[in-house]
């Protein structure tokens, strides 16, 4: 891969990304390996967030209450 197909930045915090030392991971560059930690876990909780949202059931309208 050549320095021109990569991003300047890291994909988490947004420093940039020196020649030498990079991080790889899951279609992301990253300028180290707590970057990458780091933006795993908050992907995990937002996934978490969005199950949690799903679960949850809507409260029916008032007009359908009456309806059954």
């Amino acid at each position: 891969m050549g320095i021109g197909a990569r991003p300047a930045t890291c994909s988490a915090c947004g420093k940039r990304l020196s020649r030498k030392q990079w991080y790889y991971r899951n279609g992301k560059h990253f300028c180290k390996k707590r970057c990458w930690v780091t933006e795993q876990e908050k992907s995990a909780q937002e996934a978490a967030k969005q199950a949690s949202a799903k679960t949850e059931p809507t409260p029916a309208p008032e007009g359908e209450k009456a309806a059954t």
